[in-house]
């Protein structure tokens, strides 16, 4: 490669001077320094551009007759490397064989002082195959692989190698949260209930409060739930039909309206919101609702250990009145120390005993977990229930309720409310 005629010229001159032949055997990549702002904040911006500078000085060695390297911003660097395809090697085999490992081990193994050993990268990468377009549309490219990688925030060396599949999948998702976002501010999320039915009596005696969007017929309900989370947004969602859930309970009431109590999920996100516990009591203030009508379900892979943030703000629910359950009780990881700390009042097994075959193996394993809990003084409510043979079995444990299709699919909150009208009339009739 000829470096000296191109040394002087930026790297988007370089660029344009490629022919498509030489852009097929070179890679184009985005490096930056993570958590630089940790060098400029202990040692000052004055000694932090000189680690910079010397970063850079070690990259164009690295690079010296085979690519050509440029320090764009702040921490981030650019650069074109030799990079041909080999047969039989994929693209993340392809980049740490040709120059990933050696540059990360130069990069590592440095003889700066206040970095030796301790500094890590992360970098965004295009094959020759996929160097096409403009070099500001290879920057963005570049950019948005480093920054889609799943261990950017571990202290070690990350990197992605693009593909279309991944920016095609990264813009789907970006376009559905601005859908999901529009949803929101449009109002069309629907508020969905699934009646919670006493065992032994047959009756509703409660529901959970569900979400449903219309208008995703080309998206899965789960796809939903995936963005709404990984962006934030569930929050913002839930907390308004917190808001118009405790206004129907209100207003019912007020009205001498039939009402079940209502039980309401708490995603790990909204766990994290500085805010939540005082949003969510405040609205349970301003509508004044009968504390035993509202439950909070706290989903079981929640980090529920002793002074955990969960824990506290079980404790401070619990406190205030309210009722607490585990929601998907069996599906994770939790340890039952969580039943030590009186915070729980319902338990809900998961689904996953009971989507299979009935046996009298499961059946001990099922009876013996009911029994378990039974002993905290903690009900117990098995969820996703189907099947005749499983209600016959669970009316001969202590478990008090059940949640599933074999009763009811979750259902639109008007039409929840007309069947819980239904089930009054029917009782006052029968006692006539």
């Amino acid at each position: 490669m000829n470096t000296m005629s191109r040394r002087d010229m930026t790297l988007r001159e370089v660029f344009s001077s490629f022919t498509e032949e030489q852009k097929s055997n070179m890679a184009f990549v985005e490096m930056n320094i993570k958590n630089f702002q940790y060098y400029n904040a202990r040692f000052g911006v004055e000694h932090g551009n000189g680690i910079l500078d010397q970063i850079y000085s070690i990259l164009k060695k690295f690079l010296e007759g085979k690519g050509y390297v440029e320090r764009s911003f702040g921490d981030t660097f650019h650069f074109f490397i030799e990079c041909p395809e080999r047969e039989g090697m994929s693209g993340d085999s392809l980049v740490c064989n040709e120059f990933l490992v050696d540059l990360t081990d130069d990069l590592f193994y440095n003889k700066i002082e206040s970095i030796h050993e301790t500094i890590f990268t992360s970098f965004g990468i295009i094959l020759g195959k996929d160097i096409k377009g403009s070099y500001d549309e290879m920057l963005i490219k570049a950019g948005l692989m480093r920054k889609i990688c799943p261990e950017l925030k571990k202290r070690s060396y990350s990197f992605e190698v693009f593909t279309e599949e991944k920016y095609e999948k990264y813009l789907y998702r970006q376009q559905l949260m601005e859908r999901l976002t529009k949803a929101r501010m449009n109002e069309e999320f629907v508020i969905y209930a699934q009646p919670k039915v006493d065992l032994h009596t047959e009756k509703i005696v409660g529901g959970e409060i569900l979400l449903r969007w219309f208008g995703r017929e080309d998206v899965s309900l789960a796809e939903c739930f995936s963005v709404l989370n990984e962006y934030g947004e569930i929050y913002t969602v839930d907390l308004t039909n917190f808001k118009k859930v405790c206004r129907y309970l209100k207003e019912g009431l007020e009205n001498g309206e039939v009402r079940v109590p209502m039980s309401f999920n708490i995603p790990n996100i909204t766990i994290k919101d500085v805010d939540f516990k005082e949003d969510y009591l405040t609205i349970l203030e301003e509508f004044a609702i009968p504390k035993e009508y509202v439950e909070f379900e706290f989903l079981e892979d929640l980090q529920f250990h002793v002074g955990s943030h969960v824990e506290e703000t079980m404790r401070d629910f619990k406190e205030a009145g309210f009722r607490c359950s585990i929601d998907d009780f069996g599906a994770g990881n939790m340890s039952f120390s969580v039943l030590f700390e009186k915070n729980v009042d319902i338990v809900k097994l998961d689904r996953i005993f009971f989507k299979d075959t009935i046996t009298e193996q499961r059946k001990d394993a099922i009876r013996g977990l009911i029994d378990v809990v039974d002993t905290f003084g903690i009900s117990v409510l098995a969820e996703g229930v189907e099947d005749q043979e499983y209600i016959d079995f669970l009316k001969t444990t202590k478990c008090k309720w059940v949640q599933g299709y074999y009763y009811y699919k979750p259902m639109p909150l008007q039409q929840f409310q007309e069947l819980i009208e239904l089930q009054e009339r029917e009782e006052k009739i029968n006692q006539k």
